[in-house]
């Protein structure tokens, strides 16, 4: 990928093969669940597609980073829920009306799920049936389960899918190992070793895992903390960047590249479904 972008987006629909609809969703939280939805948000936008965004979470950091373009959603509680079931209703409505746009305009939506609203919205999903809209309406979707190497990650990963499985059974699930905290590779017959080849393994063979490599050690941070986006490094100015870091040019330069090889392999992997057994192979080269 060019480290020079046009990364101006335009309304252009969703392609044949593109889903309209990707959830990024786990139980687990801190696994790099908005970061996957920013990257996706913007290579979708190298191809001119200004991707809608729903958050079901209340964090400012997507609707600061894509200004118009994100959907709030602020879930009743699991507590609300038991006294007023219509409660978890009418806290999702804005989520269906932007679906109801998106089904319309064929324009894609990224829904972001924050770890604890992860059992929330398959609750929610289940209630009104949305496997039997998508159906209906005839569209591609896809859920993409994010986990690090931690065993907590990789338990939620597991859980996640199966619930997804029995809820949206029309959606593809895809695992995303996000290597940030390091590789898939464990010490043999550890607990997180014996949860990977358990459970987490023979998902990736069945659905499919997309392999997203880890940035360069301190590339990232000093963007995010700037409120940049992938994008804006990758076709931002060396005078930009030292303004944004406050690094020397030499760094600037060198920190830019790190962004823009980072998000030419997710880009790739993106492109490249890649199974378990071929991911943990490329553990050992």
């Amino acid at each position: 990928m060019s480290q020079k972008l046009n990364k101006t987006a335009t309304a252009t629909a969703a392609r044949p093969s593109q889903p309209l609809v990707t959830f990024v969703g786990s139980d687990k939280g801190g696994v790099g669940k908005s970061f996957l939805t920013t990257v996706l948000a913007d290579l979708m936008e190298v191809d001119a597609i200004a991707a809608t965004i729903v958050q079901i979470d209340d964090q400012n950091r997507l609707p600061a980073l894509y200004p118009g373009r994100v959907t709030t959603v602020l879930p009743a509680s699991m507590d609300d829920l038991r006294r007023d079931p219509t409660a978890i209703v009418a806290a999702f409505d804005p989520f269906y009306s932007a679906f109801e746009r998106a089904l319309a305009s064929r324009m894609p939506m990224i829904v972001d799920i924050g770890g604890p609203q992860q059992t929330v919205i398959e609750e929610y999903l289940a209630l009104v049936d949305l496997d039997a809209d998508l159906i209906e309406a005839g569209v591609a979707a896809r859920w993409l389960i994010p986990t690090t190497a931690e065993p907590e990650a990789m338990r939620g990963a597991v859980r996640t899918a199966h619930a997804v499985g029995r809820i949206l059974p029309s959606v593809r699930r895809h695992i995303v190992l996000n290597r940030r905290d390091g590789p898939f590779r464990f010490y043999p017959n550890s607990p997180a070793d014996l949860l990977w080849k358990g459970g987490l393994e023979p998902l990736c063979v069945e659905l499919g895992a997309i392999d997203i490599p880890a940035i360069a050690p301190g590339s990232w941070q000093p963007f995010e903390a700037a409120g940049r986006r992938p994008i804006d490094v990758v076709a931002a100015e060396i005078e930009d960047i030292r303004s944004w870091t406050g690094r020397s040019r030499p760094a600037a330069k060198v920190l830019r590249g790190d962004v823009a090889a980072f998000l030419a392999a997710a880009s790739l992997a993106m492109a490249n479904t890649t199974t378990g057994i071929q991911a943990e192979a490329a553990d050992e080269r």
